[in-house]
């Protein structure tokens, strides 16, 4: 179990690298923030798409358990919206601080809530066979530093200080560990309930990516955004074709 709650602290940590990038910006301008969405956005949904649903699928779970995980998931981002909507009116939507400390918010949710259940994939994956576990976390690794920019970006745009994006980084960084503790402890022998939080992590990373971060990046520069959606399928198809 150590081994692999020290693989997992690596992966989760790579969140907080891709933030620490956007750092070192003493200005954000609006390009930059929507290459980092549209760069953070589509690896989310590729790894949605590519990754955790396929291994939701393959965990075996049941379609009882599969479509608990995913009502779930679109349940609380359902309410998450509902609860920190904004009304800023007009195409201008998506460029105040206000609906930038939004879109911060959903994507740490987002990123907490898909990261529990890959911590526990990577536990689950050292109790099976420790090469797989290392494959999934060192794979995790690369996924998670452009999620930790696209995260990072909106966040500082709004005002937040540095210090706190680093804890938040830190913080959503952190559930991964925790999952693969839960996974390693209880989940061996749990396909069911593997498989309903991958799909459930699945979810939320979707919608974070329609509802929030396609149109914010497109309505801040519409070219970078494109550009950044381009090199975030570059990069996958690397890793995958590693």
């Amino acid at each position: 179990m150590t081994e692999a709650i020290w693989f997992s602290t690596l992966s989760g940590v790579s969140t907080f690298l891709g933030a620490a990038v956007v750092m070192m910006f003493r200005r954000l301008s609006r390009t930059f923030i929507a290459f980092s969405l549209g760069l953070s956005a589509v690896v989310m949904v590729l790894v949605a798409f590519f990754d955790l649903l396929p291994t939701a699928f393959q965990t075996g779970g049941s379609w009882a358990h599969l479509c608990f995980g995913f009502a779930g998931g679109l349940l609380l981002m359902i309410m998450v919206h509902r609860v920190f909507s904004f009304d800023h009116g007009g195409e201008k939507e998506g460029q105040t601080d206000d609906s930038l400390q939004r879109l911060g918010l959903f994507l740490t949710i987002a990123i907490i809530a898909h990261n529990t259940p890959e911590g526990a994939a990577i536990g689950i994956g050292f109790g099976t066979e420790r090469e797989l576990g290392i494959m999934l976390s060192l794979a995790m690794v690369i996924h998670n530093i452009p999620e930790g920019i696209g995260l990072a970006a909106p966040m500082l745009a709004s005002g937040r200080s540095p210090r706190s994006v680093a804890a938040i980084t830190l913080l959503s960084g952190s559930a991964l560990p925790l999952g693969t503790w839960l996974g390693m402890r209880y989940l061996l022998h749990s396909p069911d309930v593997v498989a309903a939080g991958l799909l459930f992590a699945a979810t939320t990373m979707v919608w974070v990516v329609i509802q929030e971060m396609f149109p914010h990046a497109f309505q801040m520069h519409w070219r970078a955004a494109w550009s950044g959606i381009g090199a975030g399928i570059l990069l996958i198809l690397l890793i995958h074709g590693i």
